[in-house]
């Protein structure tokens, strides 16, 4: 009786890899809104998905920026020619982009020295392969005949199975125009690095434009709204105890975005404010605890009389690195709000909640904006004119 032996088999499903960006924008379509704008790309990595501002370093063969895109063509030599980019992004993230040619690939986990991963494809295979400098290890390949132009997405996806806040392993997964080719897990070792690049094999010519890798790149498992539960409840799913707003315009779409920009919106102009008021709360609390899933960071903050503290929760914090990052963003939240403005002007319609403006050579975060229809009298018996209340908190 003949022996049947199976060898690299895989089992998975064709699903795209859902990061937190994706799920917002999901969830927003239940509530039948999709006219969004997410200002939450890693903008050191491209400007609006050019990437003519790509930052190009340790590159071999040669590479260079073709009407936006970057363009790469090889040395000659039976060998992967790589091209990094400075910018380090950290676990757990999707980057999309373009390709034309048939011999390339994508790096991941990449340091100084090209020790990393690069997810390939040569028009007959795809596959997985750790590299060491010119030194690539295969670590899986799948026969596949795609070649040409795709639209491109690529995912590493950690894993915590022993401890929630240790990465055991990553999975490596390539799409090409939404079709799942190749999903490869290996184990996580720590002396691997963080930055992304692109390579061309042996002589070929290869093309990649319209890079992107959202910022709101935490992964997300799953995501829904059920019947007869408000869209609101799946976001909060999605956003949990992350600082992100996602908050409806004066045009009627949604914005996205971390409110971690520091460029002002609108400079108030001189003469402008019809009248203001300013706040300040003496006491507020000037040391934070925040409680993680595992860890607890204090934060103290120069303050004036007495020790006021305050006590806050985020589970969605793993690391110490992590409950440290976000304990000191809560505790400026907490100093931001002791001190508040209340400037009354002519309206600006473009003006928005959790804008910044810039008042008296300050800069002011917009808490929430009132309007209101007055009287103005005059030598022609008056007429009504608009007026608005920007109420704003410190900005530091």
């Amino acid at each position: 009786m003949a022996k049947l032996q199976f060898k690299a088999w895989q089992c998975h499903d064709d699903r795209l890899a859902l990061v937190q960006e994706n799920a917002i924008k999901r969830v927003l379509g239940f509530s039948g809104i999709h006219d969004y704008q997410v200002l939450t790309e890693i903008s050191e990595l491209f400007t609006a998905g050019d990437i003519s501002d790509y930052n190009l370093e340790g590159d071999e063969g040669t590479w260079a920026i073709d009407s936006g895109a970057l363009k790469g063509t090889g040395g000659g030599a039976a060998q992967w020619y790589k091209v990094r980019h400075s910018t380090e992004v950290e676990l757990g993230f999707i980057a999309t982009f373009d390709k034309t040619g048939n011999r390339g690939g994508f790096l991941v986990r990449c340091d100084d020295n090209y020790k990393g991963y690069l997810l390939w494809w040569t028009g007959t295979n795809v596959g997985v392969s750790k590299i060491e400098g010119d030194t690539e290890t295969k670590l899986t390949q799948l026969p596949c005949t795609e070649t040409g132009t795709a639209s491109v997405q690529v995912a590493v996806i950690p894993h915590s199975n022993e401890s929630i806040d240790e990465v055991d392993t990553i999975t490596f997964a390539l799409w090409f125009d939404g079709k799942l080719l190749v999903a490869y897990t290996d184990d996580y070792y720590s002396d691997y690095g963080k930055k992304i690049g692109f390579a061309v094999y042996e002589s070929d010519v290869i093309t990649f434009d319209n890079l992107s890798v959202p910022q709101l790149h935490r992964m997300v498992e799953w995501t829904s709204v059920d019947p007869g539960e408000i869209a609101s409840s799946g976001l909060s799913r999605v956003i949990a105890y992350d600082d992100i707003r996602v908050q409806a315009r004066y045009d009627g779409s949604v914005k996205i975005w971390r409110p971690n920009k520091t460029s002002s919106d609108w400079t108030v102009g001189t003469g402008r404010e019809l009248d203001e008021n300013q706040e300040y709360q003496h006491y507020w609390p000037t040391h934070l605890r925040l409680v993680g899933a595992l860890h607890e960071i204090d934060r103290f903050r120069s303050g004036h009389q007495g020790h006021i503290f305050a006590l806050a929760q985020d589970p969605n914090a793993m690391s110490e690195e992590a409950t440290a990052d976000r304990g000191t963003k809560r505790h400026r939240r907490n100093e931001e709000q002791a001190t508040t403005r209340t400037v009354q002007l002519a309206p600006n319609p473009v003006l928005e909640p959790e804008d910044l403006v810039t008042y008296d050579s300050d800069t002011w975060c917009i808490t929430n904006i009132d309007w209101r229809a007055a009287w103005q009298s005059g030598d022609a018996g008056g007429a009504p004119v608009l007026q608005s209340a920007l109420r704003l908190r410190e900005y530091l």
